[in-house]
């Protein structure tokens, strides 16, 4: 049985649209006055609107599963992003002999970026598209109210590929830091966090006009990064080509714009660097031909196959 998703019930409204404006305009300007422009702990004030708009997300969401995908990524958001820097002050080590602040997942040359990009391979870009970045935390909050306005047309589809231009800098960024840590910044670094700073707060201003996951669909060059090893590892979305209807609630529900029925048809299943693992896909089918499939299965039939009871042979006497 399907669960009713959000984007299926009337859209929020003006006077919510109009909070959601301000508040999106109040984040950007102070995440990137503080931790820009002038880096300061300050800029965890900012955090605030998020969880507000957490909340509120908690509270409102229908699917039971999406539910419990905000729940978590809020907490993770609060864990990661607020009361382990703020409270702990951890560091983690930087190609070079630099450090940066925990959790430090998407500082490129850092440990956990490397551990994340293995994780990624084995579980996909759910991992963090999904379930876990502070970017995406901020857009299922504060920007959810403007998912409706999310373009879905062959216009916006081609405009993924934006995507590469943003990867490029990322991995010519990676290759100098690899060879040189000591001159990456200067010499790519700079160029690249430019880049990606100044398109990621601007993107929250554009919200209103192009959907909530506007960044994430053609700037991110952590989508493209993680959608990559998604696409060569473990992770897809599996799909039964005989149970499809063509409904296309799938289409409807997807905020990447991603053109789920087609790939169903042709390929049998949902196997492309857009997809972030949200699951809307996979409870809005009426069909229920949708399903998840990763490393985390393999681990599972693994673990059964150790623990399960053999049967044994009875001698008799």
């Amino acid at each position: 049985m399907s669960h009713p998703d959000y984007a299926e019930l009337p859209s929020p409204g003006k006077l919510l649209k109009i909070v959601a404006l301000v508040c999106l305009v109040l984040f950007a300007a102070v995440e990137f006055y503080f931790f820009k422009v002038h880096y300061n702990p300050a800029g965890y004030a900012a955090a605030a609107l998020l969880i507000f708009f957490g909340l509120w997300r908690i509270d409102t969401e229908k699917d039971p599963f999406q539910k419990v995908r905000i729940i978590t990524i809020l907490s993770l958001f609060v864990l990661l992003w607020c009361i382990i820097p703020l409270a702990f002050g951890l560091k983690v080590p930087i190609l070079g002999g630099q450090w940066g602040t925990f959790p430090a997942i998407h500082t490129v040359g850092s440990v956990t970026f490397f551990i994340y990009m293995g994780i990624v391979f084995l579980f996909g870009k759910r991992v963090d598209c999904g379930w876990c970045c502070p970017c995406v935390t901020a857009r299922e909050t504060i920007g959810y109210p403007f998912r409706n306005r999310t373009p879905k047309n062959a216009f916006w589809w081609k405009l993924r590929y934006l995507k590469l231009l943003s990867l490029a800098l990322l991995l010519i960024y990676l290759v100098f830091m690899i060879i040189d840590a000591g001159t990456a910044y200067d010499r790519a670094g700079k160029i690249y966090y430019d880049f990606v700073t100044y398109g990621y707060y601007s993107s929250f201003l554009l919200i209103p006009l192009t959907g909530n996951r506007n960044f994430c669909r053609i700037l991110c060059p952590y989508a493209a990064l993680w959608g990559v090893l998604s696409v060569a590892g473990f992770y897809r979305i599996r799909a039964h080509q005989e149970g499809c209807i063509g409904c296309r609630k799938c289409e409807e529900v997807c905020d990447m714009g991603i053109p789920i029925a087609t790939l169903v048809k042709k390929n049998g299943q949902i196997r492309t660097i857009e997809c972030m693992g949200c699951g809307r896909c996979v409870t809005v089918c009426p069909q229920q031909v949708l399903s998840f499939y990763s490393a985390a299965g393999i681990l599972k039939n693994l673990f059964v196959s150790l623990f399960k009871p053999h049967s044994r042979t009875t001698i008799p006497p």
